[in-house]
């Protein structure tokens, strides 16, 4: 399994308004305006976006992979949890055994 890191965070949050004043007031990240759907700020060297979402809550690093599926096996072989697995291009979250969530992401040409 190979497995690289993206330079995307999200911050999932049922309150994005109060995310988004925070972040960008408080911590001064510029918002990216082109992207309409979800808030994309520069926490360079991050990518910080900002999504609502009632369920998952609080930060979720992302994981570019080569085999979605076969990675996913190899997780929950080893003590991962499933929190939302929607497929190719979609959310497939995952929470490590040390309690840190992920979105994979199958995208082999960014493999090395």
């Amino acid at each position: 399994m190979k497995v690289k890191m993206s330079p995307n965070v999200a911050v999932k949050t049922s309150d994005p308004h109060k995310a988004y004043e925070f972040y960008t007031k408080i911590l001064g990240f510029d918002h990216r305006p082109e992207n309409k759907t979800h808030v994309d700020l520069d926490a360079n060297p991050f990518n910080l976006f900002i999504i609502g979402d009632t369920e998952i809550q609080g930060p979720v690093m992302e994981l570019f992979v080569e085999d979605l599926e076969e990675t996913r096996e190899i997780l929950i072989q080893n003590g991962c949890k499933v929190l939302r697995w929607q497929g190719k291009g979609q959310d497939c979250y995952v929470q490590d055994p040390f309690g840190i969530r992920f979105n994979i992401w199958e995208v082999k040409d960014k493999i090395s």
